[in-house]
């Protein structure tokens, strides 16, 4: 434990002890209602919580509802009484229904969007490897398998119905018009050499083409309004460092930004990044910029708090992933606790924040938080 972040971090909770006011108690598991199998979600923040599948803690699902300051854990094993699986990954809405990707135990669990009641469980070929991703076109549901393809699932049948082969490693997905785009990092094969962009027409389901970008592309998300896309590249952590590259879908050219990026989402025109160099909480960088022209908004949208004795707060210790509610600007960022021995294996916390970057209040989540989705 750094003993001194520790006292800095204890010494601001005691200073604003009103701050947190997230609630959480013996009887009702993440301060959630008085009965568990009632539990209703209408708007706030689902957390995939991926657990440690070496030490043998499984995936969770938790729920944050902002406008009572209140979060529930374990929501899916509360309700259907069974775990969830290994290694959750991600999660997509699709009409009454969410979509959660079960990397370990290769299957994509489909709940109802606001009960978290079990629809289906879709088993995926374990041929394919585990399901890393999934997004959809408000017609079908794509999850990216970690083998090398993606699969199509029918929301009529939930059932797979269709597969395409990408490249290796896939990860993040995206759609932008009519198309699907595929982020292959190579992940397993070290260096990656074969990192790309695939490029699926959705109307047959046939790769187009694959888009050279940057080393280890892991994150993408989609501009509609620019027609491009944005490309976090983690490059091999020596000589190639991570960096921001963009795809025009009109031309197919993608161009690297030259600016370091771990994780990002998009909200409207904003393109939020954030950027770990794994040097503690004031190394982190965060900055927004104008998802049109690129150029950059604010160069701290999350600025470090220093108190006239030396205490920097306001920041959490190890960022995980990041998602902005669209109704309020309110920035959610899942974090790592402050522990080079165990941060894998305790709960993870996740901060919000107002549109000023200003820290409201904090959440007590699951092992291994890192994506989130916002219901609306």
């Amino acid at each position: 434990m750094n003993w001194k972040k520790h006292l800095k971090h204890l010494v601001w909770a005691l200073a604003v002890p009103m701050l947190f006011v997230a609630c959480d108690d013996d009887d009702n598991p993440g301060g959630g209602g008085d009965d568990d199998q009632n539990f209703r979600a209408e708007s706030g923040v689902y957390v995939f919580n991926q657990g440690n599948q070496s030490a043998g803690i499984g995936g969770s699902l938790s729920f944050i509802d902002p406008s009572t300051a209140s979060y529930r854990n374990d929501v899916f094993l509360l309700v259907n009484g069974r775990e969830l699986g290994s290694m959750l990954q991600d999660g997509v809405v699709l009409g009454d229904n969410l979509y959660i990707a079960v990397n370990g135990s290769n299957t994509v669990e489909v709940v109802n969007k606001n009960t978290v009641q079990s629809v289906a469980q879709i088993p995926t070929p374990s041929d394919l490897g585990g399901p890393r991703d999934v997004v959809t076109d408000g017609e079908y549901v794509y999850a990216s398998m970690y083998g090398g393809y993606v699969v199509r699932i029918d929301p009529a049948t939930n059932e797979i119905d269709n597969t395409v082969q990408v490249g290796p490693n896939p990860e993040e997905m995206a759609v932008l018009g009519n198309y699907l785009y595929v982020v292959n990092s190579d992940g397993m094969n070290w260096p990656p050499a074969n990192c790309s962009v695939s490029k699926i027409n959705l109307d047959d389901f046939t790769e187009v083409k694959k888009i050279e970008v940057g080393n280890n592309p892991n994150k993408i998300v989609a501009h509609a309004a620019s027609g491009k896309l944005f490309v976090a590249c983690w490059g091999d952590f020596y000589n190639n460092p991570s960096s921001l590259w963009t795809i025009d879908a009109a031309s197919d050219e993608a161009t690297d930004l030259q600016v370091s990026v771990t994780f990002m989402c998009i909200s409207g025109d904003v393109l939020y990044t954030i950027y770990d160099s794994y040097n503690g909480p004031e190394s982190v960088q965060y900055v927004t910029y104008n998802a049109t022209d690129n150029s950059v908004l604010d160069d701290a949208f999350i600025p470090a708090v220093t108190s006239s004795n030396g205490f920097v707060s306001n920041l959490v210790d190890s960022p995980a992933g990041i998602t902005v509610n669209p109704a309020d600007g309110h920035i959610f960022i899942a974090s790592y606790v402050d522990d080079p021995v165990n941060a894998y294996t305790l709960p993870s916390y996740v901060y919000e924040y107002n549109a000023q970057g200003e820290v409201q209040r904090s959440y007590d989540v699951g092992v291994g938080a890192a994506n989130m989705l916002v219901l609306e």
